[in-house]
């Protein structure tokens, strides 16, 4: 279950996860990219989301090149 974030630049685990899939669309700000890193820093499931996305990313990449 997600947690509330205890610093206002916090982000929490659905916020985090909805970032990680916005870096693939968009270059993140600076302020969501530290928030974001911070995050991952210290949730092993979003760490875990994101390597099977850049999983994902990377499979969908040689696929396409096909």
């Amino acid at each position: 279950m997600d947690k509330k974030p205890q610093h206002a630049d916090a982000v929490d685990c659905r916020e985090a996860s909805r970032l990680l899939s916005a870096a693939y669309e968009r270059k993140l700000s600076s302020g969501e990219s530290v928030a974001l890193t911070y995050h991952l820093d210290r949730c092993f499931m979003c760490r875990n989301f994101d390597s099977q996305l850049k999983f994902l990313h990377a499979a969908s990449e040689r696929f396409r090149s096909e």
